[in-house]
Formats: C-alpha cells, structure tokens, sequence
C-alpha cells in the first residue's frame, strides 16, 4: 500500500495522507539490526524473530535518502558508505546536530564549509569572477556521490588563471586527488590543505552578509520599483521627571 512516512528520531510512522496527525503504524528503529537497499526495495532487519520490513521508494536517490536517515538516526552519526552529493550529506548533518539538541547531548557535529557552494563548474567560476578580493576558491559537488572538486580562481602577470581538483570521497575521509596525494579526515581539513599549500594565497570564499536592511518599493502610481533603505526607528523620547 501507498502511504506517508516521517521519521522522528528512531521512531518511523506512517501516514494515509500527507497533512494527517496521527499514524496509521509505528515502527520501532532502536530494534534495528541492519538497513539495506535490494532492486527498488529497502529493507529493515529488526531484533526479534528475524522480522523484516520492506519499503519502496519513489527513487534510487530517495531509497539512498532514506537509508542515510535511518541510519544517522539509529547510530547518531552519518554513514560513511553513502552515494549521495554533499549537500544531501550536509542534511544529514544538520539533522544529526539537532537529533543531539532535541536529546540535550551536547555533540560536536562536522559541517559542510561555508565555502562550500550547490554551482555547477561554470557557474563556480563565474561566482570567484563577481567575488575577488573576497576569497579565490570554492568547494562545489562533483556529482554521483563521488566527493568534491575544488575551483580557484588566481591573477597572473594580467592573466585569469583557473583550476579544479578532484577531492574524493573515501570511507575514513577525503583524498585530495593532485601528484601526492593528501587524506583528509574532513571537508574544514580540506580547505586547509589548500590554505597551506598555497602560503595563504588561496583563501576560501565565504558567504556575503549585508549589513543593511534593503527592500524594493512599489510606487503605486508609475507601478516603478524603488530599491531602498530601511532606517531604523526614531528614538523613544526620554520621559521627563
């Protein structure tokens, strides 16, 4: 049958519709014994009489998705062995950090960089263009699971020059793919490596924050749009004694 799932922490309940509030069955994961993917299927192996469930999902990606979760939350820390981009990695990050909030664990949780951006090459490189004197490299996906590349971005005698290495994604870590190769336990190492081994001439592009309160106006008579500032509220007057 064809219904809803939600996961809460290592309680898995299923829906008839997607907006209901109660479920129709709930499955205990901390009984868990091993999750695994078989053709489009999904299976749960749980403790107890060699009881199993099989779940079908819309997607190869989503199934991956879904064993990622699951085992995230069962095991409170990502999975090592999954196929799935860094940002979705990322998700699971996140979702790791608040499992451990919402149990009042204080917990240490990897993060993606905030150098790391969702662009594709081109557009990686057209984002260090608009953004020098801010930073010279990103981290961006490489596709199907596979790690990470690095682009840079560095001027020469008035010449642009522009290079991508491969960072791939091993069991224990990252292997910065260049003549000696370089592990690394984290994505924070890698863009350490780079920092280093260029003395500081590569420098990581983070995120640009404003630090003015911006909107777009309508003029209600010309229908112009009129981009301005917001200024702050005048002061509350001092009550006199």
């Amino acid at each position: 049958r064809r219904v809803w799932a939600g996961l809460r922490g290592v309680t898995l309940a299923f829906y008839g519709q997607p907006r209901d509030c109660e479920p129709l069955e709930v499955l205990d994961l901390s009984k868990l014994v091993a999750v695994w993917a078989k053709g489009g299927d999904l299976i749960l192996q749980l403790r107890g009489q060699g009881q199993k469930v099989t779940l079908k999902a819309e997607s190869w990606e989503a199934q991956e998705m879904w064993r990622g979760f699951i085992l995230t939350m069962v095991e409170m820390k990502v999975p090592t062995d999954l196929a799935l981009l860094p940002g979705h990695l990322f998700q699971l990050s996140e979702a790791l950090r608040e499992e451990w909030d919402r149990r009042a664990i204080p917990r240490a949780v990897p993060r993606v960089p905030s150098c790391f951006f969702e662009v594709t090459r081109l557009e990686a490189e057209g984002l260090l263009e608009r953004s020098v004197g801010r930073g010279n490299m990103v981290l961006r996906p490489r596709g199907h699971g596979q790690g990470v590349s690095v682009t840079t971005r560095q001027e020469m005698n008035g010449m642009v020059l522009l290079r991508h290495y491969r960072v791939n994604h091993v069991d224990q870590g990252y292997i910065i793919d260049v003549d000696t190769q370089h592990r690394c336990s984290s994505l924070a190492e890698v863009v350490q490596y780079f920092v280093e081994s260029s003395k500081g001439s590569l420098q990581p592009l983070h995120r640009e924050y404003s630090s003015r309160l911006e909107f777009v106006e309508m003029d209600g008579e010309n229908a112009e749009e009129t981009q301005r500032v917001c200024e702050p509220p005048p002061a509350a007057p001092t009550p006199q004694p």
